[in-house]
Order: structure tokens, then sequence, then C-alpha cells
């Protein structure tokens, strides 16, 4: 068996709709439906069962006059309603500070318990290396992400983390790992308009947050994204993602980009 061989049995990345268990980790709660809203509704298209995670209360994002509390519950429950529009059938919150001064080992502990307790196939998290990456929050889930895929199936490893691992007796493996928002994508997910038309509507739901300046401008952005990834595509539409295949994710540095060689 040579290289290429390797590589094209253990390293070829097979359709995101085929995963069976899929998590999506988002910084605050309106990043997952910006980033893979769509690959959220082609899922549900498909009766493959969500799962989301927001990481942070979403609470430094709010109007003036309003208290952390009354914006954390406010942001929570758009969060509610979008998922459910999207079909999504689990959400759970971490309730990390938005833009505190958590680490990214205070993220791997709040969101490795939900990875034990659903047992992802693969989990989508924003990349944590994307050159022009500015935002704490995205950073720190993103890395925190990235590190816990090596930590969820050694108990003992957890447990040096603080993490509780009693009762616990199936550890999840070979899990992975989908990074949106990125500049080194190397898969792009074709996508159909009304699966574009479900992730502006998801957003739409978060109207909190759709009172902001910038937000038609990043309205026009996705849209304008979503087009440029699939021209080449029989729908025109598609999201970009970077999957690192279990095979990958340590030691093996050639499985990045094997689908586009």
């Amino acid at each position: 068996m040579d290289l290429e061989t390797i590589l094209a049995t253990y390293g070829t990345i097979p359709p995101l709709t085929s995963y069976k268990r899929p998590m999506f980790v988002g910084p605050h709660p309106d990043d997952i439906e910006f980033c893979c809203g769509a690959l959220v509704s082609k899922m549900r298209d498909n009766n493959v069962p969500v799962t989301f995670v927001v990481a942070t209360d979403g609470a430094a994002g709010g109007a003036a006059g309003l208290t952390p509390s009354e914006v954390k519950n406010i942001r929570e429950a758009e969060s509610r309603k979008a998922a459910q529009f999207l079909g999504v059938e689990n959400i759970e919150f971490c309730e990390l500070e938005d833009g505190g001064d958590y680490s990214v080992s205070d993220a791997i502990r709040a969101i490795t318990p939900l990875v034990l307790k659903y047992k992802p196939d693969i989990i989508f998290a924003p990349d944590p290396k994307l050159k022009t990456e500015c935002h704490p929050d995205h950073l720190k889930v993103g890395e925190a992400v990235r590190r816990l895929v090596k930590l969820v199936p050694y108990r003992e490893s957890l447990k040096r983390h603080g993490i509780n691992v009693g009762g616990i007796e199936e550890f999840p493996d070979n899990i992975t790992l989908a990074f949106y928002a990125t500049d080194d994508a190397n898969i792009i997910e074709e996508v159909s308009a009304k699966n574009l038309e479900d992730k502006i509507s998801s957003l739409m739901l978060h109207e909190s947050q759709m009172q902001d300046p910038s937000t038609g401008l990043l309205l026009q952005y996705f849209r304008f994204k979503a087009a440029a990834l699939g021209a080449a595509s029989s729908t025109g539409l598609a999201e970009d993602y970077q999957v690192l295949l279990p095979l990958v994710q340590h030691v093996y540095s050639e499985g990045i980009h094997y689908n586009s060689k």
C-alpha cells in the first residue's frame, strides 16, 4: 500500500449530509446560521438529526438600556426559534461569557460534556486559524473544538482536564472536524435556493441582531459568496468548509487538500 492508496482509502471526504449525528458549535447565538444555515437546511431535508451548541450567552450583543441578563434571555429565545425553523433536533447553551475572559480550557470543559452526551460523528466549528479572524470568542471556541476531538476518546485525558466522566461507558472516537468561516476550504457543499432562503429566514429570527447597520451588508455577502462558491454546481449555490477526517487530525499532513487534487 502506497501513500496515494492510504489517502484515497481513508482521506476522501464523503458528502456532509452522509453523517448521522452532526453537531454545530457556534461562539454566539447566530453564528451557526450565518455560516452554516443552508447546510443545516439541507440536512433537515435529508432527515439528518442536527444538534446546535451555542458556546457563549450572547449578552454582550444587546441594545442600550438592557441588562446582560435580559439580552441573554432574548438571544436564547431567538436561537430556539431559529433552530426550530431549521428543524434542529437539539440545542444546548454553554453560557460562557460573551466577550469574557474565559480560556480555551474553560471552553473545552463547557463543550466536551455535550460531545460525550450526543456522541457526534462530525463537529462543525469556526476555523481558529482563519488569518483575518480577530474575535476572541471565535478563536477560543474554534480552538477548543480543535483540541477536544482528540481528548474525548480517552477517559484519563478528560479527567485531567477536570471533566466528570462518571457513569460514561462509551467515549466517542473518530470524530470528523469541519471548520466553517475558513480561508482554507477543501470541500464545497452544494445547496439549493430554498436552503439559502431558509438560512436568511433563520437569521431574520435573530431580531435583536438584525438592527445592526452592518447586517444588510453581511446578508449580501453570504448571498454573493454562496453564488460564487456554487458557480460550477447544478444549483449555482454552495457553502464551503475545511474538513479534517480522523486520519489527518494527527501526524498526517497530506490529507487536508486531498479531495481537490
